[in-house]
């Protein structure tokens, strides 16, 4: 992460002192678009699987989460992989939306 972080710094001051670089910017964009598909695609996969837990369970997924946070549902292994794929699935779509509002 702090290779990344000092790549856009350098990036930064180097706009800054040089001006807009068009091929730059393209690229940038280009790589924001391609990390968005990847995650549009990790996304679908994810909903499919939060899917099955619906249909096995009757419940979509946000009420199961409330109501396995509060407790009321015990620590049965499918509740846990239900849980844990619907909280990777809420932090990929925030920030899929983060990547998209640098866009």
């Amino acid at each position: 992460m702090e290779q990344t972080l000092l790549k856009v710094k350098h990036l930064e001051k180097f706009v800054e002192k040089h001006g807009e670089d068009a091929f730059v910017s393209q690229t940038i964009s280009k790589m924001l678009a391609y990390k968005v598909q990847k995650d549009d695609k990790q996304i679908e996969r994810l909903n499919r699987e939060l899917r099955k837990f619906e249909r096995t369970y009757k419940k979509k997924s946000h009420v199961f989460f409330e109501e396995f946070k509060a407790g009321g549902l015990g620590d049965e292994i499918n509740f846990v992989e239900w849980s844990s794929l619907y909280q990777i699935y809420n932090r990929l779509l925030e920030k899929k939306r983060e990547l998209e509002g640098i866009m």
